[in-house]
């Protein structure tokens, strides 16, 4: 995929004011993907941007496993191209200002967390006030640190092997007077699929259900992120030929379904089979 890049273009806000200007690529929830990777070519190239002209945050090596959040297709140069956001790997470089930590805790909110010590170098994500972060080095008025789960970057999805995994339990020390709405494991059926442009799985997939108003769209209703700093990101369409969804309009759900991604498009259809409410 090319070697690794300087991470050096200008991007971002003046040194000199909060690193907090910017809108950052999608925020990655915590512990919440539904899909596990495993790297099938040695050294692959994880990127700020899902385009082969962005820099290089990180590398993998063959048969590491990553957690996948977010799929996307991506026309450059008129060819199309298939990328995964991914959570940042350990050895991932990530930098935020020194000055806005305090012992080690986020003193701003939407922090820019930087590939890179500066603010010419883009960014890979946002932390909210608060958060504590690992402290590894220091590099002038940067500071270098572990990055955290709201930290990712792109990965081309040829260079990975993609399966679904059901989310974890939940803990069984929950108070009694907590309503826990209980993990769905994917159903246990093997997916037949004869059109080598379909990719037919199983999903089991967090989100907040709403109506969609694109008169074209493939299905009535979609899955959406949490809105974070006044943005939500589309996750999949959904159907329900057999079920009232209209209910759902708004809500944390958990849903498990068919999920169909045809190849050129830039989001899923899942055909949900059970949704649950998220207390």
């Amino acid at each position: 995929m090319g070697a690794v890049l300087a991470c050096a273009t200008l991007w971002g806000a003046s040194a000199s004011h909060a690193d907090t200007a910017g809108p950052a690529q999608p925020v990655a929830p915590a512990s919440s993907a539904t899909e596990r990777g495993t790297v099938k070519g040695d050294r692959s190239n994880v990127r700020s941007r899902p385009s082969l002209h962005s820099e290089v945050v990180a590398q993998l090596r063959k048969g590491e496993t990553v957690d996948v959040l977010e799929h996307k297709t991506v026309s450059e140069r008129e060819k199309s191209m298939d990328w995964l956001r991914v959570a940042l790997p350990p050895s991932a470089k990530c930098y935020v200002s020194a000055k806005h930590l305090t012992d080690g805790t986020v003193n701003v909110e939407d922090l820019n967390v930087r590939c890179g010590p500066g603010s010419s170098y883009r960014e890979v994500g946002k932390l909210p006030k608060g958060t504590r972060v690992d402290v590894v080095g220091k590099k002038g008025d940067w500071a270098q640190i572990q990055p955290t789960t709201q930290c990712s970057g792109w990965v081309a999805a040829e260079l990975v092997q993609v399966e679904v995994v059901p989310p974890p339990a939940p803990a069984a020390s929950a108070s009694p007077s907590e309503i826990v709405t209980p993990a769905v494991a994917a159903p246990a059926v093997s997916v037949v699929n004869t059109d080598p442009d379909v990719l037919v799985t199983y999903a089991v997939k967090d989100g907040y259900l709403w109506p969609v108003n694109e008169p074209n769209a493939p299905a009535p209703f979609e899955l959406r992120t949490p809105i974070v700093d006044r943005i939500s990101f589309r996750v999949a369409y959904l159907e329900a030929p057999e079920m009232n969804l209209t209910k759902f309009e708004g809500k944390h759900v958990r849903l498990v379904g068919t999920q169909r991604w045809k190849k050129g498009d830039r989001y899923p259809v899942i055909t949900v089979e059970r949704i649950d409410m998220v207390w």
